[in-house]
């Protein structure tokens, strides 16, 4: 494979993600002697469920998703990966087959980490501190979305979709939270459970509720009126309110 980035470049990339941000110059360099560059157009599918863990991957510009099958070829997101996220670790960890799908949600550049150099890594008693806290933060948020699709009724379950999203690219604009590029019915559809017409629909009727407004380019959630949810108290919205 033809290498497109600098060994520089890649150790100064790697060095943005948490749990390789403190290694050594020289456990920095061994990694990035066998690390390859591994360029993916939109819409590609990087690695699929059961298949064999070989390596692990750091994105570094771009967005994927990771996503389960479902019913009926049906497939379920469960967690949207931005630049300096690490995907596939968990096969490394214990040899099990792939858990989920990594699809590319738009042209993306990843870094692979061959199975080998990262649990090598392992030896080094701070890394595996950090992996470990990695691992549960990673079991959180998976436990939050089992909560959020299998309680929530389907406004709420968009609600906290939109919070997760704005996690990641939210701003805050004269009281709105400002949601750009725009997410598709369908990606929130994903992440919920729901059918795209549920999402539809579920967006219309926070719309009349006053909780969201859009254009063609972004989505405005009111955080006044969130703060007014009854689901504030219980914990429902709390993501969102959570950012204010």
């Amino acid at each position: 494979m033809v290498r497109l980035m600098s060994d520089a470049i890649m150790g100064e990339l790697l060095r943005r993600v948490p749990i390789f941000a403190d290694l050594s110059p020289a456990e920095l360099a061994e990694v990035v002697k066998v690390a390859r560059s591994m360029p993916k157009r939109k819409g590609a599918r990087i690695f699929e469920e059961g298949s064999p863990p070989d390596c692990c991957l750091v994105l570094t510009a771009g967005r994927a998703k990771v996503v389960l099958s479902g019913a009926r070829e049906s497939e379920v997101t469960v967690g949207v990966l931005e630049p300096f996220s690490v995907v596939g670790e968990i096969g490394l960890l214990d040899g099990s087959n792939r858990s989920a799908s990594l699809v590319a949600l738009e042209d993306c550049q990843f870094i692979r980490i061959p199975a080998t150099a990262f649990n090598a890594l392992r030896r080094n008693t701070a890394f595996a501190e950090k992996l470990l806290a990695h691992l549960a933060s990673m079991i959180r948020r998976a436990n939050d979305q089992l909560r959020a699709i299998y309680t929530f009724k389907a406004e709420d379950r968009v609600l906290w979709s939109l919070a997760k999203l704005a996690r990641q690219h939210g701003e805050q604009q004269d009281g709105d939270l400002v949601l750009t590029p725009k997410p598709a019915h369908q990606e929130l559809a994903d992440m919920t459970g729901c059918s795209r017409e549920t999402v539809t629909r579920a967006l219309q009727t926070l719309k009349r509720a006053k909780y969201v407004s859009w254009d063609s380019g972004s989505v405005r959630v009111n955080l006044a009126a969130l703060r007014r949810h009854p689901g504030a108290e219980t914990g429902d919205v709390t993501e969102i309110t959570r950012l204010v």
